[in-house]
């Protein structure tokens, strides 16, 4: 099996603290019949989208899309394959001025991974990991790989992450306060700690070297000003 390690600086992993926990990140994964990156974690579910939401149930302001369309949303971009997620994918919110900008998904079972294709990482996009109703870790753009400015075509902000040794939930909220979060192949599974991960005294360096490279990119601008959507 092909393993894609989307890393465009030194380290492949992260370890960071989210609202309730910790979470060691990942960024490899194994692309799809369609080339797109999807979880290499074995028997985890995998949600394309492509036949619909997929998960047990789905709320909020979503839209399950292809394509791009300037200002709402842009296809995930493939950097392996120098090309744009040509499958269906998800986009929150489907309207910046209806509320709430999030959108929830329920996975039918508990997890304590999860993983998704994630378009365009910027810093207003955040993901939240529930149980029972109740927020049990959550995530910031620039938590994954600051600055999360929104670049559409770098492999920096365009990527499959991870989130490993996450506390049970049983389901998602993405939000973003602007167009947009985009992302795919989401994956879930029960893994106990079974998973390996790198130990975490390398992880400060990768955080580090990620900083330092990454803080030069900024989000292009379209129109005067307007930024492209995230």
């Amino acid at each position: 099996m092909k393993i894609i390690r989307q890393t465009a600086v030194a380290g492949t992993l992260l370890a960071i603290a989210g609202a309730a926990s910790a979470a060691t990140i990942t960024y490899d994964a194994t692309p799809d019949a369609n080339g797109v990156p999807m979880s290499s974690v074995a028997g985890a579910t995998t949600v394309d989208f492509n036949s619909g939401c997929g998960y047990a149930s789905c709320s909020g302001n979503y839209a399950i899309v292809s394509g791009s369309a300037s200002g709402l949303y842009a296809a995930p971009f493939v950097p392996a394959s120098g090309s744009a997620d040509s499958t269906p994918y998800l986009t929150v919110p489907q309207n910046l001025s209806q509320s709430p900008v999030s959108a929830t998904f329920s996975l039918g079972t508990t997890a304590d991974y999860f993983g998704l294709y994630w378009g365009s990482i910027d810093d207003y996009n955040s993901i939240a990991f529930l149980l029972n109703g109740t927020e049990v870790a959550s995530f910031l753009g620039t938590d994954i790989m600051p600055p999360a400015d929104g670049n559409q075509t770098a492999a920096n902000t365009n990527m499959y992450v991870n989130f490993f040794s996450l506390p049970t939930f049983d389901s998602i909220t993405l939000t973003s306060t602007q167009y947009a979060f985009e992302s795919d192949n989401h994956a879930f599974a029960l893994l106990g700690g079974s998973q390996d991960v790198p130990e975490p005294g390398s992880l400060a360096l990768f955080g580090i070297g990620a900083a330092g490279l990454l803080w030069g990119l900024r989000k292009r601008r379209v129109n005067g000003g307007t930024p492209l959507m995230g």
